[in-house]
């Protein structure tokens, strides 16, 4: 007679032991956004006027959405998809917290940080997705979408953790209010406006414009997030879908006097084929060049050089949806310029690093697990991307079993979740009881269980998890001089303030 025991119900001398205790997840990087007809009833009524704008901005992206290759033909979901909840509408997650909570807990991820924009749409008028709009603008979008997070993390308090848009309009008295209410509500982090440093907009990090903000949230414990797309100007998406698909040689002959939608030729868009080499010899796809963007990186030395991290040593930064991969070689870049020419920094770079900073990586790569000490063993965490179609949803387990398969237990629970229970100051309680409920065992995720090679295929082809690091010295070297001259300049004008 076989005898069968749950370990989730046993009690805390069992649960002790390593072997019998669930892996704790938390998602660093996910995704929620309304679909966009459905924000105007979050919109203050007085901007109803614009909202024909957003919606031909959103008409715009969806093209690029398509360039991704999403949706998945259903070839592709026949190996993705293995147990139906794409094609069964899981996506919904996105917007609905009921159906969020169950694809996630089926996933075995007990919280996740949520960050606005994805595949099914995007916040009016504050996304860099959105052609350029005005301060008011941008703020009544972004109180949009807060109005809207708020309700949805209500769902499941302390687990569904909202990162809220934060803009300076109509001055930072209001920005600051705006902090201090987001972390009243529960909520751990906030989403800076993404297109600081861009021509004729906000200024760069390193400006002492900021320095409210770095306060607020070191005031009362709220960690800032740069995202993947930080740092282009708005508006540059629209118009280079416009230009392109209006102006490409060898478009259709019928759409060369057209502009906008209309000009579009469908052949140009990509087909989803893993098994394809690009133009350049790779198998990756388009969706992962999306990652190999520089501008979330500039924040960084930003910081560190414009005094921002001495002024407010108990600051926190983490980096989200860029990778890891690149963080040692750029510390290390760092380190030597700073050796060569120390200035007035209190700390080297990678001691900066530290104190300060943490990265999540999702879409997980190979060379993101390589370099896990030489990161920082504790800055480095999990994230599903939830439900982005380069992210790990519906496949997390597997997507684990093939980037960390080999790695100690140990260091596989830090990542997983460990590490972002510990830097955002989680209740830990609450999460670990969650985790005896939904969460794997580390025996059911690290068994050495074979993964499809076909899955693996498309691991690769939608997110690149065996591209190596992307560290360029040329544009690396324009990039950090550019921002050291303006960063110094920027310090030189708060000689004698203090934070």
């Amino acid at each position: 007679m076989r005898v069968s025991f749950d370990v989730r119900n046993a009690d805390a001398d069992t649960l002790s032991r390593p072997e019998l205790r669930p892996v704790t997840m938390v998602s660093a990087d996910s995704h929620v956004s309304l679909p966009p007809k459905m924000y105007k009833d979050y919109l203050d009524p007085q901007y109803h006027d614009s909202w024909s704008d957003y919606l031909a901005d959103v008409a715009i992206i969806n093209k690029v959405v398509e360039l991704t290759g999403y949706p998945a033909p259903a070839d592709a979901l026949e190996i993705y998809d293995k147990r139906g909840v794409v094609s069964a509408a899981g996506e919904i997650g996105y917007f609905d917290p009921v159906w969020r909570l169950r694809q996630v807990e089926a996933e075995g991820i007990v919280a996740e940080f949520l960050h606005p924009f994805g595949p099914l749409g995007f916040v009016p008028f504050s996304d860099v997705q959105n052609s350029r709009c005005s301060h008011e603008l941008r703020v009544a979008g972004a109180r949009a979408h807060n109005r809207f997070l708020t309700e949805f993390c209500s769902e499941a308090p302390g687990r569904l953790l909202g990162v809220p848009l934060i803009y300076p309009w109509p001055d930072w008295d209001a920005g600051v209010a705006d902090i201090v209410r987001a972390r009243e509500s529960g909520f751990h982090a906030i989403f800076p406006p993404m297109m600081p440093g861009t021509p004729d907009d906000l200024p760069a990090l390193y400006d002492p414009w900021w320095d409210p903000m770095w306060a607020a949230c070191q005031d009362v414990g709220m960690v800032v997030h740069i995202h993947a797309g930080f740092g282009n100007p708005q508006g540059s998406v629209v118009e280079m879908v416009r230009s392109v698909f209006s102006r490409t040689e060898g478009g259709a002959a019928d759409t060369a006097d057209k502009e906008g939608l209309a000009a579009i030729d469908p052949s140009l868009l990509p087909k989803f084929d893993p098994d394809a080499e690009s133009e350049t010899g790779g198998t990756n796809s388009f969706l992962s060049e999306l990652f190999e963007t520089f501008g979330e990186r500039r924040p960084l030395w930003q910081l560190m050089w414009g005094g921002v991290f001495d002024r407010f040593p108990k600051l926190k930064v983490a980096f989200q949806e860029i990778h890891a991969d690149w963080v040692p070689a750029t510390l290390e870049y760092l380190d030597r310029a700073h050796a060569a020419e120390p200035g007035s920094m209190k700390l080297t770079p990678s001691e900066y690093w530290a104190r300060h900073c943490a990265v999540g990586t999702s879409l997980m790569r190979y060379g993101d697990v390589a370099v896990r000490h030489e990161v920082g063993l504790n800055k480095m965490m999990f994230g599903s991307d939830f439900p982005h179609f380069e992210g790990t949803w519906p496949n997390t387990h597997d997507w684990i079993r093939t980037t960390l398969g080999s790695v100690p237990e140990v260091e596989a629970r830090a990542i997983l979740g460990e590490n972002a229970i510990d830097f955002y100051g989680l209740d830990r309680a609450l999460l670990e009881k969650t985790a005896k409920r939904v969460s794997p065992l580390p025996g059911e995720l690290f068994n050495g269980q074979p993964v499809d090679p076909k899955l693996i295929r498309h691991f690769e082809f939608r997110a690149g998890i065996n591209k190596p690091v992307n560290f360029n010295v040329d544009q690396m070297n324009q990039a950090f001089e550019e921002d050291r001259a303006g960063a110094l300049k920027a310090l030189a004008a708060t000689t004698g303030n203090s934070g």
